[in-house]
């Protein structure tokens, strides 16, 4: 009789078995969102107002090395990939203020800017403005609540492009971005743990407690493609920048930032000040920010294909 390896309770054949199963992978999605940074949101927090509050911030991140860096990557692996041209349309989800938005416009025939956020969506229409930018069109729909046949938005564009935005956090609204497309998908998210110190340690010191991840990550939507017969193409890696803000500004965005969990009472204000003062240079505080990243992109009728080669 054979003797199986153990992993707990589970052989390892049974465990090989069900990760080549698309239903592992959503099923772990759905259990790291469970225990995610997310689920910790207090009752009453609205998603839309945190990103409204971020609006100005993201506006001059656009400018930034760190964003330049991550978009000239991004585009330049897309064009190695041979798929953008001038006769395509594209639907950007969570636009934001643009970071991608504008640079896809000067290469394709058409985007399609979904961005729910009206603080966002007005410093990304100002944007477009200032770049006399004509083949922009704007949805302010959540993408979590979108959809696609109802919106006439059906397999209606050649690429559609996600780029670290919450919008896409399941395997439902995974596939909602296949069903928009008649051609390709690409999603690019975070590859592991990202690292802030500011706000880990801020919440050490909050909650008494390390501070949950995300919720979402890289593996989960590329596992899950890859098992369900798609043939995503990957490439992932690190990054690093610091960012340094006067110290009012700062302790603006970590209190922004700790809103969405909690009461900012003058004791967490306080916290907060302490620590952003002390650390402080001359009245500028430098953030730190350590992340790897990931992309995936894949086309939907591959999948079609493989099955078609099957029967």
């Amino acid at each position: 009789m054979q003797k199986l390896h153990r992993d707990g309770d589970a052989p390892v054949s049974f465990l090989i078995y069900q990760i080549k199963e698309p239903r592992f992978w959503e099923k772990a999605w759905i259990e790291a969102y469970k225990g995610s940074l997310h689920t910790r949101r207090r009752s009453g927090a609205v998603a839309l107002d945190y990103w409204n509050r971020l609006a100005g911030r993201f506006a001059r991140q656009a400018g930034q090395e760190c964003t330049k860096r991550r978009v000239d990557r991004v585009l330049a692996w897309l064009e190695q990939q041979g798929i953008l041209h001038s006769e395509m349309e594209v639907l950007d989800i969570g636009a934001g203020t643009g970071v991608f938005t504008v640079p896809l416009a000067r290469r394709v025939k058409e985007v399609a800017a979904l961005e729910p956020a009206p603080a966002m969506l007005a410093a990304l229409q100002k944007r477009v403005e200032a770049e006399g930018l004509a083949n922009v069109h704007f949805l302010d729909w959540e993408w979590e609540k979108f959809d696609p046949a109802a919106e006439g938005l059906a397999e209606r564009f050649d690429l559609v492009f996600a780029s670290l935005t919450p919008g896409v956090r399941d395997v439902q609204t995974l596939m909602k971005m296949t069903a928009c497309s008649r051609d390709w998908c690409f999603l690019c998210d975070f590859a592991g743990r990202r690292l802030s110190p500011a706000r880990e340690e801020l919440w050490q010191l909050i909650f008494g407690e390390e501070m949950p991840l995300p919720g979402h990550d890289i593996i989960f939507p590329l596992n899950y493609l890859y098992a369900s017969g798609y043939c995503p193409s990957f490439q992932v890696w690190s990054d690093e920048w610091d960012e340094e803000l006067p110290v009012e500004e700062a302790v603006a965005g970590l209190q922004d930032f700790f809103r969405v969990y909690t009461e900012i009472t003058p004791e967490i204000d306080k916290i907060i000040v302490d620590y952003v003062e002390q650390r402080a240079v001359k009245q500028i505080f430098c953030e730190k920010y350590r992340v790897r990243l990931g992309m995936i992109l894949w086309q939907v009728a591959a999948k079609w294909a493989a099955e078609a080669d099957a029967t």
